[in-house]
């Protein structure tokens, strides 16, 4: 951990379906990230306060949607 001012310095790196990466580039099973426990989508800059919000609901949504295609739910 880096201290920081409102937002992240990095993260664990996603896909597109915010499932969580290792550094090569492959998927851990089961586990996935969205907002600030994950790489953010504008680099390694935060652009303000509630910036990151959008993103966080966003690939919360996808990780859901992609649980639930997965798990035969939807």
């Amino acid at each position: 951990m880096v201290p920081g001012d409102l937002g992240t310095k990095g993260g664990i790196r996603t896909d597109v379906n915010g499932r969580a990466l290792r550094d090569d580039g492959s998927i851990i099973d089961g586990l996935y990230a969205a907002g600030n426990v994950s790489a953010p989508v504008m680099g390694h800059t935060y652009p303000g306060p509630g910036g990151t919000i959008g993103p966080a609901m966003t690939f919360g949504y996808l990780a859901a949607l992609h649980i639930a295609d997965q798990a035969g739910k939807r």
